[in-house]
């Protein structure tokens, strides 16, 4: 019987703290999933939840006040055993600038503002392209059209020397996807990819990026709100609210079997052909607390329609196997017993 593939990427009790002169915000809380080869993970969860800062702790591009506390991102590569702790790098350290870009890259969340408004795309491209191979200018800028050119970027040979603002959002975003895979990463973070584009262009960067990871043989870390983007494309989803993984799981368990309350209003909330006419959207009642002003005990608590008075609100549940190969951090369900 071949053996389990192992996770390319561990991250366990990750915890991101920003320490603002007015508190602290404690961002990332707790985080925990693993990303395995040629696999997609979603992570879901209602804004503020800190989807975006866990990729950026992964990158070790937590900008200050930020930090990483505690906790650990285990990255495997080709070749090394037990892999390498990026939390313990240097977060400017040669090593570190190595692994951005070359192993794990990002797709920003808008990128009209995270392209250079004064350098052409191509000068992007080109520059991140030399920094991780030895390569010329002329090859780099070989490389970067054909980039282009495998995304779909139009006319790639005129498109490599424009500029962000010159381009629609459809263009700028497959020229921020060219860039992330233009040192075929292994692993590559979708920070809402589709965010602010009409659903037909969705379409289209959603079936690119389902036909490079194919191609390349990579691991996709897809962070969205979209649901019905989850059910397509992720093989994996981690459910996120104020900071930690909830709920963990197959996509198709979570969806057909959802065990935590907050999985299951954020599936209640999905629009659906099947609604009656001119009904009400179910919502989930109240809002995510201020950072400044956790609840006690678990955070969903004061929102939760499965609330135990006495026991939600004083114990902060820890995550615990429920069903065959899902997660919950909910005290609905008994803790596993301890291995003898």
């Amino acid at each position: 019987m071949p053996a389990a593939p192992r996770p390319i990427l561990e991250v366990r009790d990750l915890r991101t703290y920003f320490f603002p002169e007015e508190g602290t915000v404690k961002a990332v809380d707790g985080a925990h999933f693993d990303v395995y080869p040629r696999k997609t993970l979603g992570i879901v969860g209602e804004s503020g939840c800190g989807k975006s800062v866990t990729a950026r702790s992964i990158l070790r591009i937590v900008e200050r006040p930020g930090r990483i506390v505690s906790g650990s991102i285990l990255l495997r590569r080709e070749g090394e055993g037990e892999g390498i702790d990026l939390t313990r790098l240097d977060p400017d350290g040669r090593e570190m600038r190595r692994i951005r870009g070359e192993d794990v890259a990002l797709i920003f969340q808008e990128p009209m503002t995270s392209f250079s408004p004064v350098h052409s795309v191509g000068n992007q491209m080109i520059e991140n392209i030399r920094l991780h191979q030895d390569v010329g200018k002329l090859e780099a800028r070989a490389r970067a059209v054909d980039m282009l050119r495998q995304v779909g970027v139009s006319s790639p040979e005129q498109r490599v020397d424009q500029y962000a603002f010159e381009l629609s959002g459809g263009l700028r975003q497959r020229a921020m996807i060219a860039l992330a895979l233009s040192c075929h990463p292994r692993i590559l973070i979708a920070d809402e990819p589709t965010t602010a584009l009409d659903v037909t262009t969705q379409a289209q960067i959603l079936d690119l990026l389902a036909t490079l990871q194919q191609r390349e043989g990579m691991a996709i870390i897809l962070i969205t709100h979209n649901l019905g983007v989850v059910a397509e494309m992720c093989d994996e989803v981690a459910v996120m609210y104020l900071g930690r993984v909830v709920e963990q799981g197959p996509v198709d368990a979570i969806f057909h079997e959802p065990k935590h309350p907050y999985t299951r209003a954020l599936l209640r909330s999905m629009p659906s052909i099947k609604a009656r006419v001119r009904s009400r959207l179910p919502v989930i009642e109240g809002s995510i607390p201020h950072p400044y002003n956790r609840p006690e005990g678990c955070a969903f608590h004061p929102r939760c329609p499965d609330f135990m008075p006495g026991r939600c609100d004083q114990e902060e549940p820890a995550p615990r196997p429920v069903g065959t190969a899902q997660e919950a951090a909910c005290l609905l369900y008994p803790e596993a017993a301890p291995a003898r």
